[in-house]
């Protein structure tokens, strides 16, 4: 999502581990010059955290990258003008056309405000694959149900600062489905 959403285009992320989530947003935290505290397997519902905890990372960095994207000035090699370049031919495509056409600068600069306004992120979706559910452990105890790993996935999804979509792969997992009806 760091590398494409920022120009509109759609990912998916693999929810199976979320320990290399967990690395990933140490990485791109330092990266970024965001704050950064591990959620360690001893901590509560460490699957579910980690994964909120990645996917609000990698939400405020692409909204970020689009808010930059935004205030760029139009021309050549700017990632404003990649943004419109890498689009399908559809309306927003014709309009940066018809601006990159403009010779009045009064004109050029009303289209370029009216590009500007449709800048938006790629969505940042979840998949989670329905079988990929063994029971979690704390020490020997087993973890109540809500702890396993397709269930704590879609909970760390649900209480993230995302709005998309979530794709369940792999089967049919009906403890899966039911617990859907938790969330909004």
């Amino acid at each position: 999502p760091l590398r494409v959403a920022q120009y509109g285009i759609s990912s998916v992320v693999s929810l199976v581990d979320d320990v290399l989530l967990e690395q990933l947003r140490k990485y791109y935290a330092d990266q970024e010059g965001e704050p950064y505290t591990e959620i360690t397997a001893d901590d509560d519902d460490p699957r579910a955290r980690r994964i909120t905890e990645y996917f609000n990372l990698i939400n405020r960095v692409v909204q970020r990258q689009v808010r930059e994207i935004r205030a760029e000035e139009f021309g050549p090699g700017s990632r404003i003008n990649r943004y419109f370049e890498l689009l399908p031919n559809n309306e927003p495509k014709k309009l940066y056309l018809q601006m990159l056409a403009e010779n009045d600068p009064q004109t050029k600069a009303k289209l370029q405000e009216q590009l500007r306004e449709l800048v938006r992120p790629g969505s940042i979706d979840a998949n989670i694959m329905t079988k990929v559910d063994r029971t979690n452990f704390r020490g020997k105890e087993a973890l109540p149900t809500e702890y396993c790993d397709a269930l704590a996935a879609l909970r760390g999804y649900a209480q993230s600062d995302l709005c998309s979509s979530v794709v369940f792969s792999a089967g049919f997992n009906q403890r899966l489905f039911s617990y859907l009806g938790n969330f909004e």
